[in-house]
């Protein structure tokens, strides 16, 4: 079996960088952003939800930061505090509430449902 060159030998196909996206306040990673990935900011205010509302075929990972989220996550409510996340695996029913005083600030990120298309205009 021949050995291919040292690793510091293989050249890797140059791709130019992609500019950097922020996430200011609400804008939303989408299909012209990232491959596998959606997201945004969301900003609750105190009675505010989601609704409750099932991921088909994707995982979501919330990531509080600032106030605390409340989530019902199948039959459980959990409490996420800021500086906190939690996974959310894929075809659970769950719903993100505000049930707090201030204002809840979160980022969600979800990967792209296995049969969801690239380019896919939906909402994220």
């Amino acid at each position: 079996m021949m050995a291919g060159p040292p690793s510091s030998q293989v050249s890797m196909p140059q791709k130019k960088p992609q500019k950097p996206l922020c996430l200011k306040r609400r804008h939303p990673v989408v299909a012209a952003d990232s491959k596998y990935l959606r997201g945004r900011v969301e900003i609750k205010k105190p009675g505010e939800e989601t609704g409750a509302h099932v991921t088909e075929g994707k995982e979501e990972v919330i990531i509080v930061l600032e106030g605390t989220a409340t989530v019902y996550y199948g039959k459980a409510r959990l409490r996420v505090r800021e500086g906190y996340s939690l996974f959310i695996a894929e075809n659970v029913l769950h719903n993100v509430r505000n049930e707090g005083r201030g204002p809840l600030r979160y980022v969600y990120v979800r990967s792209r449902a296995k049969d969801e298309e690239r380019h896919h205009h939906h909402p994220v």
